[in-house]
């Protein structure tokens, strides 16, 4: 049995711990990104770079706008789906013990829906990797871990969210803090790099004046 004292050490001090560990290690790799040269075009503007930037950042929302994601539509639909359930998880982690009041039954239930289908999603995209050898080959033990320790995570948090016993949270906000832990070494810390990498790359082709190829048209 869990003892009200050990639940709320692991909900608040050990998450506050996490959190800060986290923070710091965050904080470091920013600022080694931001002292990275960063090479820039010779050649002369052609184009806008915020209009890039715009559109780099917006191809996540927007299909259309990326090759990929045109010619894989139900791949888009998992990466919106897995990380739609990755966020509100996350997002539960706060409001679970800090806005108690927010968490009436139709709220945790909502929670539960959006997180449970990326359960299914991680699944999938596990499966990829063991069984498909194009991704075998290129998959480390940290692919492997991340998935498996993200699986963990969504069900805690769906088994916390529908029955909120002492046990359930005590499992979710474990796995939390030990995640939170884990995270700055792994490939999830992508994230971090998103922001940079779509900075400059749209920037870049903005610049150049590169116009987006739309399928239909030239």
């Amino acid at each position: 049995m869990v003892s009200e004292s050990t639940l709320h050490f692991v909900e608040y001090e050990l998450q506050a711990i996490a959190l800060t560990w986290m923070a710091v290690l965050y904080t470091i790799k920013i600022v080694q990104l931001m002292r990275m040269p960063m090479p820039w075009e010779r050649a002369p503007q052609a184009g806008s770079g915020t209009r890039g930037i715009m559109h780099s950042y917006g191809t996540i929302f927007v299909p259309q706008w990326m090759e990929s994601s045109r010619r894989h539509i139900w791949r888009w639909v998992e990466f919106i789906v897995y990380h739609v359930g990755a966020l509100v998880a996350i997002v539960n982690t706060f409001t679970f013990s800090f806005t108690p009041w927010l968490m009436t039954p139709v709220v945790r239930w909502i929670f539960a829906i959006l997180i449970a289908p990326a359960i299914v999603v991680g699944l999938i995209k596990l499966a990829r990797r063991i069984f498909q050898p194009e991704l075998r080959i290129v998959s480390t033990p940290d692919d492997y871990f991340s998935l498996a320790s993200l699986e963990f995570f969504f069900f805690a948090a769906v088994m916390a969210l529908l029955f909120d016993t002492a046990f359930w949270r005590m499992a979710y906000f474990l796995i939390t803090a030990a995640f939170l832990f884990y995270v700055p070494f792994s490939k999830i810390s992508h994230y971090v790099y998103f922001f940079f990498s779509h900075y400059l790359t749209g920037k870049r082709y903005g610049w150049r004046g590169v116009a987006p190829q739309v399928e239909g048209k030239s």
